[in-house]
């Protein structure tokens, strides 16, 4: 035991060597005569979840905010001799910046103490944070998940705002959920099942969208949300409920449809849990690899790598490229993560294959012929030779690595693969979005919208279709022209709806966010050219002060 210890710690002293400079180059956590707020996400679950970037800030800290629970789950990883640790600031978000006079009565009997006192103890953690900063200490508040979704410490930011407070993204349950299930998704429609009156982000009304995902966080009353569902959703829709995504000793996950899944969940522990629901699980492939793989085989990974610099990548991800004896990776990934590949077989050139992947060649278009770079022949070609070259390896006891960017199961172009090669031993090694990263770029909560909770990942393809719920809206711009996103949205917002670009989200040298609203951002950004890497984000959330 004690051996595999040092092993382990001192990989991780290799990983935070290599990664440091790249830290403190864009965090400034050493400054001479000023401290540092930061508002670090550390992912759901186990503690590999977390990113060499919150694992060298963390590290750097004096003075760290965070229950006994998650500093017993970190403390394999950070050494927290010397370090404040203090206790009972992790959720003080209910009343923030409210008028306690003018609160309901239903609103009192929510939370466990008065407005008053969640007000002392908001203003206690202001005044010790600033203090600390003042004298020059570096302060961490550990915030599990993405601090951004649904976040209880995303408050402290706005509070914090005279000191400069960073937000440091981090894994959502959402990003480990859909890897337990291995489902590909595209469009998404991440929302909660609190009612509020006048909304129109509530589950019925976002329900009805063939090409998107519903996932649904918090449903503590499961016969209510499925209640609702089955009201909106055709019985036969697809559902799958994922209980402790993250935790890899208690993550569960069944599946089903919405006329059977509340009977699938008799007896199961489902606290913790996360709703999906859409068309896009038929295709989840959790199901299968559930024997143990056979002595002597190896195992294939499809290992989110996040977005930008390589200190975005987890510690899990790191951990399997460490091991692997064939890396598939495209040339701008192994320009990142280079001095990690010494030795070991790195091919270029499978990354973007899934175009006509199980398609019949013979019936595709020549509209759609046109879109891609190769043949519908061509691309399957390239498909089952990656096909054959890993079950050869994995056949010979091999640890074969497919790395992507970001969150390889949203807009992924690698998804394929987990379908294609289901009977091997498969596993999803969850990667920071560029979602993640560029909600902390941003520094809101996104889930904080005056008339919307919920927040729709669309594309071109869907904007127009989506932007009817006027929720928050994250548009992964990919190649689509940007002047037809900003019409589509006129069509349902304002002029005045605010909205940011995020560029580059996650490389510290040209991360760069641009505030605008609908009515004036083309006139802002005038005749130039956007980069291929931006979202567009769309919503009131971006006006809270």
């Amino acid at each position: 035991m004690k051996s595999n210890n040092w092993k382990s710690y001192s990989f991780l002293l290799v990983i935070m060597m290599i990664f440091t400079m790249i830290t403190l180059n864009h965090t400034d956590l050493r400054a001479e005569s000023k401290g540092s707020y930061h508002l670090v996400g550390t992912g759901p679950g186990d503690a590999d979840l977390l990113t060499v970037r919150a694992l060298n800030i963390i590290n750097a800290a004096d003075v760290i905010f965070c229950n006994p629970k998650t500093k017993e789950q970190l403390k394999q990883h950070i050494n927290f001799d010397g370090k404040e640790v203090l206790d009972g600031y992790g959720r003080l978000f209910p009343f923030y910046g409210k008028d306690c006079s003018q609160l309901t009565e239903e609103e009192k009997t929510r939370e466990r103490m008065s407005c008053e006192e969640y007000h002392q103890k908001q203003t206690e953690f202001a005044s010790l944070t600033r203090k600390a900063v003042a004298d020059g200490k570096n302060v961490v508040m550990l915030s599990g998940g993405d601090p951004t979704i649904f976040g209880p410490g995303i408050w402290t930011v706005k509070e914090l705002d005279d000191i400069n407070p960073v937000v440091v993204p981090g894994l959502s349950a959402f990003n480990a959920a859909h890897a337990a299930l291995k489902v590909s998704l595209g469009e998404v429609i991440i929302t909660s099942p609190f009612k509020k009156e006048g909304r129109k982000d509530t589950i019925e009304s976002l329900a009805g969208h063939d090409r998107a995902t519903m996932v649904i966080f918090m449903p503590r009353d499961f016969k209510d949300v499925f209640a609702r569902l089955s009201k909106v959703y055709p019985e036969n829709t697809p559902v799958a409920v994922v209980s402790y995504a993250g935790h890899s000793n208690k993550e569960t996950a069944v599946i089903g449809i919405v006329g059977d899944i509340e009977k699938k969940l008799d007896g199961l522990e489902v606290r913790m849990s996360m709703i999906y629901v859409g068309k896009a699980l038929e295709k989840a492939q959790f199901v299968h690899n559930k024997e143990e793989k056979a002595d002597g085989k190896g195992k294939f990974y499809l290992v989110g790598i996040g977005p930008g610099d390589s200190d975005l990548a987890t510690l899990r991800a790191m951990k399997v490229i460490e091991k692997a004896d064939l890396i598939f990776a495209g040339t701008r990934i192994k320009d990142r993560f280079e001095s990690h590949f010494e030795g070991k077989s790195v091919l270029d050139g499978y990354h973007r294959l899934f175009p006509f992947y199980g398609k019949d060649c013979s019936k595709v278009t020549e509209e759609e012929k046109a879109k891609e770079q190769m043949s519908c022949e061509e691309y399957q070609e390239k498909q089952r030779e990656l096909a054959a070259m890993v079950r050869e390896a994995v056949s010979q006891g091999k640890t074969v690595a497919m790395l992507d960017n970001g969150d390889p199961l949203i807009y992924g172009p690698c998804s394929w693969s987990l379908i294609e090669l289901n009977d091997l031993d498969t596993e999803v090694v969850p990667g920071l979005s560029a979602l993640n990263a560029a909600n902390a770029a941003l520094g809101k909560g996104v889930t904080d919208g005056a008339t919307s909770n919920s927040v729709i990942l669309a594309s071109g393809w869907s904007v127009e279709e989506m932007a009817v719920h006027q929720a928050t809206m994250v548009l992964f711009t990919m190649r689509t022209e940007f002047k037809k996103f900003i019409d589509s949205l006129l069509k349902q917002y304002s002029p005045e709806t605010p909205i940011a670009l995020v560029i580059s989200a996650g490389y510290a040298e040209t991360e760069k966010v641009m505030h605008a609203t609908l009515g004036n951002v083309l006139e802002q950004l005038g005749e130039g050219k956007l980069p291929f890497e931006y979202l567009l984000y769309v919503g009131d959330f971006l006006a809270q002060k």
